[in-house]
């Protein structure tokens, strides 16, 4: 009787969250009511089943699965070389000035993979994120060239992201952004002006700004990596797991644990240290390159699957074309196909008129001085391949979440791994700098969330 009620209440709850999805609310709004019931239920059941409950969270622990990583864990040197490897990819060239135990037949290696997530990652990784994240749209930026020569915008990115690492960037465009959004808000309170100004960081939220099938999945499939790679890391260092688990909000996970014997850890060598705290975003990256390299895969293939026209992804605020609208022709242009439309969208002028029809008829765009019009397009997909969107959207979203994760935790504020790894890598003499790095980091996350928090 008591599991009948429980799967009742469950169901009850679950119809619920989808009904207030489903609501013509704010995403704010949404959120606000979907926080108090998803808490309401995680009160309900630490109360109904002695869960243990952690600032509302449920913690779900358990010791099983444990001997498996041990068995994990006994290819010591591999997983140093694949850590190390890593720690290159946070933090560059500098990774052989704070990090002493990191060699070079690991640094070369790191370096590489630095390279080729630059090369590769960074430029798609934006348009794929809009894809399937409700973020808002905002047009690339102008391209960077000498005396109206070829574009070095990636070759400047890239010497820049080698010589100081993800980390070090990430934390800079975190403070830049955080400057960037004050500075709109006082524009907005006392300079009478009236521009949207953005967050510079989200929530993200299955079933709100993700998919929620497909984010459920992702999310799990995120922390899973990384908490699994802080465990093999603490068992290579011989530092014993008392148990591990998920942290649940109501129904859904959001954040895993491993529970290593904190005292221990701390008597270990500053490298085994290192290489157990920088383990999880190593994790998250691998993945993050997995899943681009199978996307890219699932994409190429001659499947099929696309249908005439073109999918609007993503628009900016403002545009007569919305998210999710089908793109029929550009001036009396049959778009039958992605390829024709990458044809013609060289023919696009900047600063002109663009008749678009969509499936709501005929509209008119202005292009900007890039020749863009402020949408992102995508292959219109036939209704039969409902698979292939579900598999293209979840490969999509273990790439971008993966990489926004995986840096995010590498950000020089408390209880985020990239403090406890900056704070090891600086060491003693470095706690002043450490200091500062922390404040200025940890009031510029506040600050680039101000506009949503506002809202």
């Amino acid at each position: 009787m008591a599991s009948m009620q429980g799967v009742i209440v469950f169901l009850a709850v679950l119809g619920a969250f989808l009904t207030i999805l489903s609501l013509p609310f704010s995403d704010i709004h949404k959120f606000i009511a979907e926080v108090i019931l998803l808490g309401a239920y995680g009160y309900y059941l630490h109360k109904k089943y002695k869960i243990e409950y952690y600032y509302g969270m449920l913690m779900l622990k358990t010791r099983e699965g444990l001997s498996e990583i041990d068995k994990i864990s006994r290819h010591t040197k591999l997983w140093q070389h694949l850590v190390d490897a890593g720690t290159v990819i946070s933090y560059g060239m500098l990774t052989l000035l704070l990090f002493k135990h990191v060699r070079i037949r690991d640094f070369i290696p790191g370096m590489l993979t630095l390279l080729f997530i630059t090369v590769f990652l960074l430029p798609n990784l934006y348009p794929v994120a809009l894809s399937v994240i409700g973020l808002p749209y905002e047009s690339p930026g102008k391209a960077i060239t000498v005396s109206g020569g070829p574009d070095i915008t990636i070759p400047l990115a890239a010497i820049a992201i080698l010589a100081v690492g993800l980390a070090t960037v990430i934390t800079l465009g975190l403070i830049y952004q955080a400057g960037t959004t004050l500075i709109g808000l006082y524009m907005n309170i006392f300079g009478g002006a009236s521009a949207t100004v953005q967050p510079g960081a989200y929530l993200i939220l299955p079933g709100i700004n993700i998919p929620f099938i497909e984010g459920v999945i992702a999310l799990l499939m995120l922390l899973f990596v990384h908490e699994l790679a802080h465990a093999v890391l603490s068992r290579v260092a011989r530092v014993p797991l008392r148990s591990a688990g998920i942290l649940l909000f109501g129904f859904i996970p959001i954040g895993a644990f491993v529970d290593p014997e904190e005292k221990i850890l701390l008597k270990k060598p500053k490298s085994d240290q290192a290489r157990v705290v920088v383990a999880g975003s190593v994790a998250n990256y691998a993945l993050s390159i997995v899943s681009f390299v199978m996307l890219m895969l699932l994409v190429s293939l001659p499947l099929g699957a696309y249908d005439t026209g073109l999918k609007v992804a993503a628009a900016k605020e403002g545009l007569p074309i919305q998210k999710g609208d089908i793109i029929l022709a550009i001036n009396g242009v049959e778009m039958d196909s992605y390829s024709t439309y990458l044809r013609y969208r060289s023919a696009i002028q900047p600063n002109s008129t663009l008749i678009v029809t969509t499936q709501r008829g005929d509209v008119e765009v202005q292009t900007d001085e890039n020749a863009l019009i402020g949408v992102l397009l995508q292959p219109r997909v036939k209704p039969s391949f409902g698979w292939y969107v579900f598999l293209r959207d979840l490969f999509a979203l273990l790439f971008a979440l993966n990489f926004f994760v995986g840096s995010f935790n590498l950000l020089p504020i408390p209880l985020f791994d990239g403090h406890r790894l900056l704070e090891l890598g600086l060491g003693e003499k470095g706690a002043l700098p450490l200091k500062i790095i922390t404040v200025l980091s940890t009031a510029s996350l506040i600050a680039a969330l101000l506009p949503w928090l506002l809202r």
